[in-house]
């Protein structure tokens, strides 16, 4: 009985991107099924986030193409938008409002409720901050506070440069179970990371930057 190929869910296929005159990825081939974590690793200026940002629809300059669940994002991409939540590594929050008001915006667009933000907020810790403008707030809780989005994403793509930046244990223990619970609902997440990768605990594919890179440009 012949089997039945799946499409993966993502598709990167002969990807290659250019920053000025240095080539940071060439002809990169990878795939992702629905319901696994990628991790992007490699060197300082291997191209992780220059990759991330790619699949974000944020750097369109890139040859080959990538495919998600089969269809080019370039080609479809106001069917891609809607699927995708970045979080890139620097924080993501207006620093004049609070994290309340941050997250009230984000909840609007995703249809989450009142009690949903709370709910996140509080599990992060940072419930008694949730009415402080975030300019107040430490590193490490403006990161919960955007890493709060995570609580109630409805999108099926994550994808996530350095989330455990700023973390402590606790913290990183508990997006690594919404990472998991994600992945075991059908979801998919790409993400970078320099911290405790190994603490992941789950099953991930590993994407090394560094045995792809082109050959003769400096890192």
């Amino acid at each position: 009985m012949t089997q039945t190929q799946v499409t993966p869910a993502l598709q990167l296929t002969q990807l290659s991107v250019s920053v000025g005159q240095q080539r940071l990825l060439s002809q990169l081939d990878c795939t992702l099924p629905a319901g696994e974590l990628l991790l992007v690793s490699g060197s300082n200026g291997s191209g992780k986030t220059t990759l991330l940002r790619v699949l974000a629809g944020l750097n369109t300059q890139y040859g080959g193409d990538v495919c998600w669940h089969g269809k080019n994002i370039r080609q479809h991409w106001h069917d891609y938008a809607p699927e995708l939540l970045y979080l890139g590594h620097q924080p993501a929050v207006k620093s004049q409002l609070t994290a309340w008001e941050n997250l009230t915006w984000y909840a609007s667009l995703v249809g989450a409720s009142s009690e949903q933000i709370h709910h996140a907020l509080q599990a992060l810790g940072i419930a008694h901050k949730a009415h402080l403008p975030c300019f107040r707030l430490s590193a490490g809780q403006q990161r919960r506070v955007v890493l709060a989005r995570l609580f109630f994403s409805t999108q099926p793509l994550w994808i996530l440069d350095e989330p455990f930046t700023a973390l402590d244990a606790h913290g990183f223990a508990l997006i690594a179970e919404k990472l998991q619970r994600h992945c075991s609902q059908g979801g998919s997440v790409v993400l970078t990371t320099h911290h405790g990768s190994e603490n992941l605990n789950m099953a991930h594919k590993t994407l090394l930057l560094d045995a792809v890179r082109p050959q003769g440009h400096a890192a």
